[in-house]
């Protein structure tokens, strides 16, 4: 019997210093693909080849919200679901809000074994940042989709 959600692959990262020089600031490379499966009709793809900055997290609150560890692979579907706002819903793709992706990534926190107390500050520097931004729209870039579509695993 499979238990929904749960992670269908390994997050494997490597640094890319030729997109981070290009994109201003620290890039890594999905090596592999894998998906957050929400349910067998629903779930997150993040592709192998596309780049992720770990969670765009100032350097001032890396202490309290940690880019690297256990939560890698939920910033990475995060990344995803936001750069789009987007998840695949029968094989098809279904727009979603950006508080639904905000949403997903405490789903994907869970997942991986994230406490109430680690997911709070995340969820507080998610939520601010939405607000305050009024974000809405995908945040995907032209230079960044170019960058994945010309890499070669």
């Amino acid at each position: 019997m499979i238990v929904y959600p749960y992670f269908d692959g390994a997050c494997v990262l490597r640094y890319d210093p030729e997109a981070s020089r290009i994109l201003g600031a620290d890039y890594w490379r999905h090596m592999e693909s894998y998906d957050l499966r929400l349910s067998r009709r629903q779930w997150a793809h993040v592709p192998a080849g596309t780049l992720t900055d770990k969670g765009s997290v100032p350097r001032a609150v890396w202490s309290l919200v940690p880019r690297d560890g256990k939560f890698e692979q939920a910033y990475g579907v995060h990344d995803q679901l936001c750069e789009y706002l987007s998840l695949t819903v029968d094989g098809k793709p279904y727009r979603i809000s950006r508080e639904r992706a905000d949403h997903l990534l405490y789903v994907a926190m869970q997942v991986l074994g994230g406490t109430e107390r680690e997911i709070a500050p995340v969820r507080a520097a998610v939520e601010a940042n939405r607000r305050v931004l009024n974000v809405t729209e995908p945040s995907n870039t032209a230079l960044k989709r170019e960058l994945e579509s010309k890499w070669v695993g």
